[in-house]
């Protein structure tokens, strides 16, 4: 089943009521599904309201709750500010930091150096676009183009292939694209599907049974975690675009009514 119209939060809370024997397991992307997208990525940080909801969730003991996103793992911790036991999933997933336990890829480190100099290379080739911004993550480097005019993106986006292109056609970077942004990591089979069914393993692990899996994303990078979730649990797509997701809803503000509703002492524990 996939969502084309948008969802009702009654909906989605009912679905998960059904299932409230099962430990549950709810994951989220950040930019885009807990946050209002900004121009600057720096920016962003969860407001008080869906830190306050995801916190009561995350405090209940027959529930765990993650955050799975490009960022950083240790720079979304940090954004969410979230108490209590989480789960932080930074690069897409290739790094997580978990209540008990942390993981990392093998050798996710190991194009550091080339990174930074590339990362260096675009930052000069891009600095001349107003609204073009390159954000040095320190394990990827990603081209944010949302404030910028359609020339400017035009040429930042040109810039950027051509420096770029080498170390992609050679296998050693590859791309990831994003709602306005275009990122390379290292070529390193693993992505959000991967980074939900490693959390999903270990919370099995703390809990000593499996959890019903929720998975709330906005972008396309999200589909591999709506995937690994599949009919196995619960998965909601946020905005219009074209998605795999069993639900719909249509902005950050739709899903933090749903956590205030998961959240209230009458919603499913």
């Amino acid at each position: 089943m996939t969502a084309s119209t948008f969802s009702s939060v009654e909906q989605i809370v009912a679905a998960i009521t059904a299932v409230r024997e099962h430990p549950v397991l709810l994951l989220t992307d950040f930019d885009g599904t807990l946050c209002e997208f900004k121009d600057a990525p720096d920016a962003v940080i969860l407001s008080p309201p869906r830190r306050l909801a995801l916190s009561a969730l995350a405090a209940r003991p027959t529930w765990s709750v993650g955050i799975v996103s490009g960022r950083r793992a240790a720079d979304v911790r940090q954004r969410a500010g979230l108490r209590g036991s989480a789960y932080y999933a930074g690069l897409h997933g290739m790094e997580i930091d978990g209540p008990d336990k942390q993981f990392q890829v093998p050798d996710l480190g190991a194009l550091h150096d080339e990174i930074q100099r590339l990362g260096n290379a675009l930052a000069d080739a891009t600095a001349s676009f107003p609204g073009a911004l390159l954000e040095n993550k320190d394990l990827s480097v990603a081209l944010h183009v949302r404030a910028a005019s359609p020339r400017d993106r035009q040429h930042a986006e040109r810039s950027f292939w051509t420096l770029a292109r080498p170390m992609i056609e050679a296998g050693t970077l590859r791309l990831q694209r994003g709602e306005c942004v275009f990122e390379l990591l290292p070529n390193i089979a693993w992505d959000k599907g991967d980074a939900v069914r490693w959390i999903e393993a270990d919370a099995r692990h703390r809990h000593g049974a499996a959890a019903f899996p929720i998975y709330l994303g906005d972008d396309r990078t999200d589909e591999h975690a709506f995937d690994a979730v599949g009919d196995r649990g619960l998965t909601v797509v946020v905005g219009s675009r074209p998605s795999r997701a069993q639900y719909r809803l249509p902005d950050p503000a739709a899903i933090e009514r749903l956590l205030t509703r998961l959240a209230t002492p009458h919603a499913p524990h």
